[in-house]
């Protein structure tokens, strides 16, 4: 689906799919973006496959996590085009994602790679909003125990659009037990 998720965007929520855990070894090999309003409504999405260099000898990492086979990537836009497609889309708004370091590491390191650089207002992080409840009710803070917790649908789990919608879904209601309404600002849990 590509629709301009930045129009009208206040929030981008963005999930990647990689070949491994370290940003400066390992490749996208899958992003997602849905933006959000300022009071959370869905204004677009947008996802797309990434080709990782040497595509045909490329380790694409857990593929029983991610489901991504090489035929998904092969004919993918390759690292340089989704990344300044991303940066695009995400211009001038607050990026969030689910453990948001991760895929901020891997965002700043194909940046540096290719010279693309982000304009984004800061970052927010669902998975720590969710630790700062302290909700001793539930086992574990990861994206799909939030989502069944809050009753947000996770179809496809570990595939970027999925998981994006996901946190998407879950991030007005992390924000909403901490206080925060549409209206309210959320400065004070945006990192710069």
């Amino acid at each position: 689906m590509t629709t301009n998720p930045t129009s009208g965007a206040y929030f981008s929520v963005v999930d990647l799919e990689t070949s491994g855990l370290e940003s400066e070894k390992h490749r996208i090999l899958q992003t997602a973006v849905v933006g959000l309003s300022r009071d959370y409504r869905v204004v677009g999405e947008w996802s797309s496959f990434v080709r990782p260099p040497r595509v045909l000898s490329a380790d694409l990492g857990p593929v029983d996590i991610h489901g991504i086979r090489r035929r998904n990537v092969l004919l993918a836009r390759g690292e340089r085009a989704a990344v300044r497609r991303l940066a695009s889309l995400t211009a001038g708004t607050v990026v969030v994602a689910h453990n948001a370091s991760f895929d901020i590491a891997f965002l700043r390191a194909a940046s540096a790679r290719h010279g693309i650089p982000f304009d984004w207002r800061g970052s927010l992080c669902t998975l720590d909003l969710a630790r700062r409840l302290g909700d001793r009710s539930m086992p574990n803070h990861r994206l799909a125990t939030l989502c069944h917790h809050y009753g947000i649908p996770l179809d496809n789990a570990h595939e970027a659009l999925a998981d994006a919608r996901a946190a998407a879904g879950i991030l007005p209601r992390l924000l909403g037990a901490l206080g925060v309404g549409p209206d309210d600002s959320v400065d004070r849990y945006v990192r710069s």
